[in-house]
C-alpha cells in the first residue's frame, strides 16, 4: 500500500506539472493574440512618416494661399467687388534687381487672357516683354506692391505699348471660382490695356514653376530681352522712371 500511495503521489506531480504547462502556453497565446491586436491599430513606421509629410505638404499648400508676396491665395466662391486702386507707394523706395547673364533664356509660356485670346512669349522675338507676377485674393484685393506695379506700368505702356517693339503682360494666380470677373474688376479699375491670365485656370502654375529659378515673387516684374533673354528682375517697387530707362537700354540694344 505505501508503494501504491508513492506512485499515485508521482503520477499527481506530474500531471499537476502538465497542468501548469498548458496553462502557461494558453496564456502565452493568448498574451501573442492582445499584442498582435494592439499592433493592428497602430501605424507602422512607414505610415506615421508618410503620414507627418503630407501634412507638412498641406501646411506648405495652405501657406500659398495668404496674401503675401510670392504665394497665392485660398478658394473660396464669393466674388466681392475689387476696391477702387490706392495712390499709396510701398514703403521700399530702393528696387531689389538682378540682372541674370546673357545666357539666362526666359522660359516660353502661352497665357489666356481673360478675355479669351492668348498671349504666347514665342510670338514676341525682337520686342521687350515686361512679366508682371500678382497673386489674387479671393475677396478681390491685391498685395499692395502689386497695384503700385501696374500704375507704374500703365506709365510705361502710354510711352512704349503700339509705339516701339514692347509689351507687356501680367500673370496672375489665383485658385478661387469667379476670379475671371475679380481680373476683369482689376482690369477696369487699374486702366490696363495689356494681357491679362490666371496661370492657374488649368489647375497648375506652369508660368510661376518656369520663372521659380529667377526668384520671383509677388509683384515682381521681369524684363525680357529681344532675344528672349532675362534682363532684369525687379522683386520691390519699381517707378516708372527707373522701368523707363532700363526698357530703352532694352530697345537700343
Amino acid at each position: 500500500m505505501p508503494k501504491e500511495k508513492k506512485k499515485r503521489s508521482l503520477k499527481e506531480k506530474q500531471r499537476e506539472r502538465q497542468l501548469k504547462q498548458q496553462r502557461s502556453e494558453e496564456a502565452y497565446r493568448i498574451d501573442r493574440k492582445i499584442l498582435a491586436s494592439r499592433n493592428q491599430k497602430q501605424w507602422p513606421k512607414g505610415k506615421i512618416f508618410f503620414g507627418v509629410c503630407l501634412l507638412l505638404i498641406i501646411i506648405g499648400i495652405g501657406a500659398w494661399q495668404n496674401v503675401q508676396p510670392s504665394q497665392t491665395i485660398s478658394s473660396e466662391t464669393t466674388v466681392p467687388t475689387q476696391k477702387s486702386p490706392t495712390t499709396t507707394t510701398p514703403t521700399t523706395t530702393t528696387p531689389t534687381t538682378s540682372t541674370p547673364t546673357s545666357t539666362s533664356l526666359a522660359p516660353n509660356f502661352i497665357l489666356k487672357d481673360i478675355n479669351g485670346t492668348q498671349f504666347s512669349l514665342n510670338q514676341h522675338k525682337g520686342m521687350v516683354v515686361a512679366i508682371h507676377f500678382m497673386a489674387l485674393d479671393c475677396s478681390g484685393s491685391i498685395y499692395p506692391i502689386n497695384g503700385y506695379q501696374l500704375q507704374q506700368l500703365k506709365s510705361a505702356c502710354s510711352n512704349y505699348c503700339g509705339k516701339k517693339p514692347f509689351d507687356i503682360v501680367t500673370v496672375a494666380v489665383a485658385t478661387c471660382q469667379g476670379c475671371d470677373q475679380i481680373l476683369t474688376q482689376i482690369r477696369a479699375d487699374y486702366g490696363v490695356t495689356w494681357v491679362m491670365g490666371n496661370d492657374y485656370s488649368d489647375g497648375k502654375m506652369d508660368i510661376v514653376d518656369a520663372y521659380a529659378s529667377h526668384s520671383i515673387t509677388d509683384g515682381a516684374i521681369v524684363l525680357v530681352d529681344k532675344k528672349f533673354n532675362v534682363a532684369q528682375v525687379y522683386t520691390d517697387a519699381v517707378t516708372t522712371d527707373a522701368l523707363s530707362s532700363r526698357i530703352n537700354q532694352l530697345l537700343g540694344a
